[in-house]
């Protein structure tokens, strides 16, 4: 968890970095419409952060998912359970009384 925080700290600070080093000016164009004129810096980071939330999403979609079907199944088996005792397990074969030797002996 602790490596985990410093590696954090160092991908901040490098974009904190990144972002001051990079002032020029930019404007960027959704087909002839202006949507951002600003640092280039900052255009840059923002289209990762986009993007980085724009892959997060689907994922967040299928946890909530899996988790309710989770649910749905613990729920499943405590009703089950509570409902009625478990039945035995069928009954197998029953036991060799002794291992036959299929070995020839010559």
């Amino acid at each position: 968890m602790r490596a985990a925080a410093v590696w954090l700290i160092v991908l901040l600070l490098a974009v904190t970095i990144f972002a001051l080093s990079n002032t020029a000016s930019v404007t960027v164009m959704f087909w002839q419409w202006p949507i951002y004129t600003g640092s280039l810096g900052l255009a840059i980071v923002a289209a990762g952060v986009i993007g980085s939330v724009l892959t997060l999403l689907p994922a967040l979609v299928r946890q909530y998912h899996l988790g309710s079907r989770i649910r749905d199944l613990e729920r499943q088996m405590r009703a089950h359970a509570a409902g009625s005792a478990a039945p035995p397990p069928p009954p197998g074969p029953p036991p060799p009384d002794r291992v036959e030797d299929t070995r020839r002996l010559t």
